[in-house]
């Protein structure tokens, strides 16, 4: 994912950059998705302004990941917009001031993986949902609920009731 400032001409330079399972897996080893239908693509221009060049996109697609509560897969819709600024770095510039959307590069050559990585991580919920009233898993049995009702949590519940063994008392 990188480019050369010197291919960026008067117009700019079209980008569109698929995002890849292989990728995905390589810059974000612990993320547990892969492109889903469709897959994920990054569409943008980039643009000189001066020295700096000026990245603006989108990031849109499909991440497919487990659901938090069932373990079904759960789609995940991304539609980002991109405006990133990247600036040459040289020996006056703080990379370490907080702004996000100010990049430093250097040797000619811009790399868009690693803001593709912050966007995508950034967009990913943290407790993604195969739908929105996901049951989940039963803590008895450990069926999937959202596809077979179950009475385990009820019979646990008599069976554990302090009061439970009153309801056998037959007058």
């Amino acid at each position: 994912m990188l480019f050369k400032i010197k291919d960026i001409g008067d117009e700019g330079l079209e980008v569109d950059l698929p995002v890849t399972a292989v990728w995905l897996e390589q810059q974000c080893p612990d993320l547990g998705a892969k492109p889903g239908a469709g897959g994920l693509h990054m569409r943008g221009v980039l643009e000189k302004s001066g020295d700096d060049v000026l990245l603006r996109g989108e990031l849109r697609g499909v991440l497919e990941t487990s659901c938090s509560r069932c373990l079904e897969p759960a789609p995940v819709e991304l539609d980002i917009p991109l405006t990133v600024s990247f600036v040459e770095k040289d020996g006056d510039a703080d990379e370490d001031e907080d702004d996000g959307d100010v990049v430093y590069f250097e040797g000619g050559e811009i790399d868009l993986g690693a803001e593709l990585r912050d966007e995508i991580l950034l967009a990913m919920p943290i407790n993604p949902l195969c739908q929105d009233g996901c049951l989940g898993l039963c803590s008895v049995c450990g069926g999937n609920r959202n596809l077979v009702r179950c009475q385990c949590e009820e019979r646990q519940r008599d069976v554990t009731s302090k009061l439970s063994a009153l309801g056998k008392i037959k007058l």
